[in-house]
């Protein structure tokens, strides 16, 4: 009996192992597929990720968001080379001198004077993690500069604001709380963390959805439109609550459990007031980010559920149209997947 028990034990192992095996040649295969990708269809001719893929690729507007998001999607898969190479292109082209420091153009546009603060951190947070995991010191010393910069010239109040002018050194008075990148400023900016961590506490008090908008002036909350919110928005900001107080912002959160349960689906946008759809759209973005969010607060079958709904979307069909498909939303879907099959890999 006990041989018997261990030659079941042995085959079980045998299982796992191979069950393993099967999902890391899948994650790699999935990797594969997304830099070729990106490179056959949203590169243009100049090798810049365009906004848009395939025959929009070479008129569509060349964004640093897109940049930062195929960075931080390379960091998470370990391509390197490919991280290299996008460094290389953010130095020489989206990168702006100045008497006041360094700025990032959020567009590469010749008359773009400005940057935003949501691709800095962005850009900010992958360079430092990519130093430490490619051994790289000249990641982490450009996202020193770029922080130091945006703390120098970019602050109200002691705060992080959306954007800042160069050229005629203007500042915005608002942070959008989509904006705010937690762990960044845990590791750039820890004297002012109580303070980002109020500003997302109070952004959803007892409201089902959270407020956008936050002017540090005068403590003051605005929401981006009275009647509607955006998921994409709504979500981004989860994240960020999540990450801060290390809970999940119990209204908010209650609410999507509840629409995946009854439901089965999240639309675009909903009315701030009633919960209810106010579009009859569906968003990859707003089911990526669903499933980002729910793994932040580890609630593995709410991110299973929007997991399923996210494999239905455009981007992840088998021809999809990338004309059609915005890169925001082809990479948050394909990072969405990989972090998604790494955790399942990992709970083996």
């Amino acid at each position: 009996m006990m041989q018997l028990k261990s030659y079941v034990a042995k085959i079980l192992l045998l299982l796992i192992c191979s069950l393993l095996l099967f999902l890391n040649f899948s994650s790699a295969v999935d990797q594969e597929t997304v830099t070729r990708t990106v490179k056959q269809q949203y590169k243009n001719k100049e090798g810049f990720i365009a906004s848009y893929g395939d025959g929009e690729r070479d008129t569509s507007p060349i964004l640093l968001e897109s940049l930062g998001q195929y960075m931080e999607y390379l960091l998470i898969v370990g391509d390197s080379q490919e991280f290299e190479e996008q460094f290389l292109l953010l130095q020489s082209h989206f990168t702006v001198d100045t008497d006041e420091g360094t700025f990032l153009m959020w567009q590469l546009e010749e008359d773009v004077t400005a940057n935003a603060s949501v691709d800095d951190y962005r850009i900010i947070r992958t360079l430092l993690r990519g130093g430490e995991q490619f051994h790289n010191s000249s990641y982490i010393s450009f996202a020193n500069q770029i922080w130091n910069t945006m703390n120098k010239t970019q602050t109200v109040n002691g705060l992080i604001v959306d954007f800042y002018d160069w050229s005629s050194q203007q500042r915005t008075s608002e942070i959008h709380l989509s904006y705010i990148d937690y762990e960044v400023l845990e590791k750039m900016q820890p004297s002012k963390l109580n303070r980002y961590k109020q500003i997302l506490l109070e952004g959803l008090n007892d409201n089902l959805f959270f407020n956008e908008i936050y002017k540090p002036e005068n403590n003051s909350y605005q929401t981006a439109n009275t009647d509607t919110v955006n998921m994409i928005d709504q979500f981004l900001i989860a994240i960020q609550y999540a990450e801060s107080t290390h809970e999940k912002p119990k209204s908010f959160h209650d609410w999507v459990h509840t629409r995946m349960q009854n439901d089965g689906i999240l639309y675009g946008s909903y009315n701030r007031n009633t919960g209810k759809p106010a579009v009859a759209y569906e968003s990859s973005a707003v089911y990526a980010l669903g499933v980002i969010y729910s793994l932040t607060v580890d609630e593995q079958k709410m991110a299973e559920k929007l997991y399923s709904k996210l494999q239905e979307q455009t981007p992840m069909q088998s021809k999809p149209n990338y004309n059609d498909i915005h890169f925001f939303d082809y990479m948050y879907a394909s990072y969405a997947t990989t972090l998604y099959k790494e955790q399942k890999i990992q709970a083996y």
